[in-house]
């Protein structure tokens, strides 16, 4: 654990929380959402650079189910939306006013979806790698990893990331995406309530998620700054650290007036 471990009771439930920056007294905090087989670890630092970077708080957690929160089997087929209706309360718990939601891939849906709704305190949102709508690429890696999870022959990263919620993890995961994408899911019109800041940024490369996932993120939120990233897969803070820093760090520097 490199920062402040914080445990968030909530919905029946004890989520793991950490503050990889600490937080600064009169000023924003940055709010840090996981993506969809990862946990606060999967970060790799980059909440803790960036906040130190902008002299803000930046506060990462995992979500129910994941990391070292509790276990959470089955996913409901709306998770996504319930942990986006989640959020105001883990940020209350938490002690988080003005805030930014810097979400990737699922977590990445998670903000845009919060983002919507316009909360009070949230003051700009980045979204990397995110998924708006039903997507080939994203389908045949949940194809793979319900195999990976049946057959117990997951990564090592996942234990790492998951410990003996690994296999939960991945199984519950991709069956409720499959399930959701069955229903050829798009939330992409709702997006369009977005009023606040948006930074939005895609691999070009990105295996995971089609480039049309972006361009749909603009039809719905014409003010965006959205950015295809050439030569980067699904990963861009692993892919490109000093790029990605940069890019969020001079957003947020504007969006939040620091």
């Amino acid at each position: 654990m490199s920062g402040r471990a914080v445990s968030i009771p909530v919905d029946g439930t004890r989520l793991y929380g950490e503050w990889c920056a600490e937080p600064v007294a009169g000023k924003p905090a940055l709010v840090f959402l996981h993506d969809g087989l990862g946990s606060v670890e999967n970060w790799r630092g980059l909440p803790a650079r960036v906040g130190r970077r902008l002299g803000i708080g930046a506060f990462a957690y995992d979500r129910w189910g994941y990391g070292r929160s509790e276990r959470r089997v089955p996913f409901p087929v709306d998770f996504i939306e319930q942990e986006a209706a989640r959020l105001p309360e883990i940020l209350r718990i938490a002690g988080i006013g003005d805030h930014a939601a810097i979400g990737h891939s699922d977590g990445g849906t998670i903000a845009l979806l919060y983002a919507a709704d316009n909360p009070p305190g949230l003051k700009a949102t980045v979204s990397l790698s995110s998924h708006v709508h039903r997507d080939p690429l994203a389908e045949a890696h949940l194809h793979r990893f319900a195999k990976h999870a049946s057959e117990k022959t997951l990564p090592a990263w996942m234990s790492r990331f998951h410990g003996d919620k690994a296999v939960d993890v991945a199984a519950c995961w991709s069956a409720t995406w499959l399930e959701i994408f069955a229903a050829d899911w798009d939330i992409s019109p709702a997006l369009s309530g977005i009023a606040g800041p948006l930074l939005a940024l895609h691999g070009a490369k990105d295996a995971y998620g089609v480039p049309e996932q972006l361009e749909n993120i603009v039809r719905a939120v014409p003010h965006a700054d959205a950015r295809l990233l050439p030569d980067i897969d699904h990963f861009p803070h692993l892919e490109d650290p000093a790029g990605t820093d940069a890019a969020i760090a001079e957003f947020l520097s504007d969006a939040l007036g620091l």
